[in-house]
């Protein structure tokens, strides 16, 4: 889904105040994970996730994996966590309305 800047701003600032609903662990993004992170979305559509390894290029392969395998927007990414959205059938969060370009 492709957002305007005012609208991931909205939700930068929503998920901000979040607290990780989920933690990759040593293991890495595995199915039961995927699954976590898959519900969570659909159930909030605004989601914090935690990826608190010791190791900078694996965490940050990690985050990278995050949206394409979960097919969420990745809102924003700081340290060792990232917040993504990906609206539900019955949307949640109300976003912005996208202003119109002439």
């Amino acid at each position: 889904m492709r957002l305007s800047e005012q609208q991931m701003e909205y939700l930068r600032v929503l998920g901000h105040e979040l607290t990780p609903s989920v933690q990759v662990g040593a293991g890495g993004l595995t199915t039961f994970l995927l699954v976590q992170i898959d519900h969570a979305l659909a159930t909030q559509e605004l989601v914090k996730v935690r990826v608190p390894y010791g190791d900078r290029r694996r965490r940050s392969a990690t985050l990278d994996e995050l949206a394409p395998q979960t097919g969420a927007t990745l809102v924003q990414r700081e340290n060792n966590a990232a917040i993504l959205y990906r609206p539900a059938a019955q949307p949640v969060i109300d976003l912005p309305a996208q202003r119109q370009v002439s």
